[in-house]
């Protein structure tokens, strides 16, 4: 009887399916629990990428909120307020004077000073044309610093009426303080080009030659309409021409070095000289 199941083919072919019926199955019992394994590991994993997002996205909403906040507690403290100015380069002007100008004194805030410098040179310029340039440091948590630079003095005018400082850049600023050996100009009302020019060219010459300067008169001829007549301290007159003061003026130490006396030292159209009364030349 056992032989006869055991040669049945039918029999055979049952035991082989049921044999790969079990081997699938198995087999897909071995995947379900490989997932579950991978699964298992997986999912501490996305967790903690989880947490770390959720963090990141609440850093990125508080931190410039905290930021804002401290500001905000910085701009209204008294921290935000210039205590101490120092104030350097200045050197016709005082101090008072250019923080007059600039309206950088202690109550301001540091901040809006620091950063609109060139706002606050604009407004400066508007209230004293003496300034050439500013520029603001911070010297510590409510100290700064303000150096400038400045356009000399040049001399004294009469302007709109009344006598005022003359700067290098050709415009004009009331006198204050004491006013000592400053050149004084003539015969320019009417020509305030000429006296930009003039002013602009004796700003650019050495200081002993200026100072050695008495007085500036517009003087124009029919071959020079831009002539200029200088007065100089040392009782010699310079003819010249506005434009090209500044370079020919310093010749004059070399041309008075070699006259005999005082007289007229000619550079309008080249460099010679010749005494007072010797028209001819």
């Amino acid at each position: 009887m056992a032989n006869h199941y055991d040669n049945n083919d039918d029999h055979r072919r049952y035991l082989k399916r049921l044999t790969k019926i079990e081997g699938r199955s198995l087999s897909a019992l071995k995947q379900i629990r490989d997932r579950e394994t991978s699964l298992n590991k997986k999912v501490p994993q996305v967790g903690h990428r989880q947490r770390i997002g959720n963090g990141k996205r609440v850093a990125s909403i508080l931190v410039p909120f905290i930021l804002l906040l401290i500001f905000a507690v910085y701009v209204i403290s008294p921290l935000s307020k210039i205590s101490h100015v120092q104030v350097t380069g200045n050197s016709e002007l005082t101090k008072q004077e250019v923080q007059s100008a600039t309206d950088i004194k202690p109550g301001r805030y540091v901040w809006r000073i620091v950063r609109h410098q060139n706002m606050v040179l604009k407004q400066s310029q508007r209230k004293n044309p003496q300034i050439r340039s500013l520029q603001v440091k911070l010297t510590g948590p409510r100290s700064v610093r303000v150096h400038i630079t400045e356009y000399p003095v040049i001399g004294i005018i009469n302007h709109h009426g009344k006598q005022e400082l003359l700067l290098s850049n050709g415009k004009c600023r009331p006198i204050t303080g004491d006013v000592d050996n400053f050149l004084h100009y003539s015969n320019f009302s009417n020509n305030y080009t000429h006296l930009k020019i003039a002013a602009r060219e004796i700003g650019t010459l050495p200081k002993y030659i200026r100072q050695g300067i008495s007085e500036v008169q517009f003087s124009p001829t029919k071959l020079n309409a831009d002539r200029l007549k200088l007065i100089m301290n040392d009782g010699n007159t310079v003819l010249v021409r506005a434009d090209t003061m500044g370079n020919k003026m310093k010749y004059y130490p070399s041309i008075i070095s070699k006259m005999n006396g005082n007289g007229v030292v000619d550079l309008q159209f080249g460099a010679y000289s010749y005494n007072y009364g010797n028209n001819d030349k």
